[in-house]
């Protein structure tokens, strides 16, 4: 799994990629991550769930533990455009009810930090077409 991670709006957002399961490379690497982002005070996390192709209990129990991990330092943690394999997994282990889960970035970064967003369209910045990448600096 590879996470890539971006700021937007005062907003941190990691794009994980790949397979987030036991065995996979630096499976807890997602946790290393969260605890790095805590120590530098950023506790607002979007984790861009589109490029995860596969998961596993080990996979849930790290995105729990750095929930988990945030939540106790302050800090919140959503997911943005799981699969339908991750949306079963999420519902068949009641997590649905945990994790809240957004279809997009936009309404994402429009739910966890609506001013800047409001500030950034007022100021002309857009999203592109498909509506999940922000472009302009905040």
């Amino acid at each position: 799994m590879d996470i890539r991670c971006r700021f937007v709006a005062g907003v941190t957002i990691l794009d994980l990629v790949g397979r987030l399961v036991a065995g996979s490379r630096r499976p807890s690497f997602l946790r290393a991550v969260v605890g790095d982002l805590i120590e530098k005070g950023r506790a607002v996390v979007l984790v861009h769930m589109t490029g995860v192709t596969d998961m596993d209990a080990h996979g849930i129990g790290t995105l729990v533990s750095s929930l988990t991990t945030l939540e106790r330092h302050g800090g919140q943690m959503a997911l943005i455009a799981p699969s339908a394999h991750v949306r079963r997994l999420l519902a068949l282990t009641r997590l649905d009810t945990v994790f809240t889960v957004y279809d997009s970035e936009r309404e994402a970064l429009v739910r966890n930090c609506p001013a800047a967003v409001t500030t950034a369209l007022r100021d002309g910045y857009s999203w592109s077409g498909d509506g999940d990448v922000f472009d302009g600096r905040i």
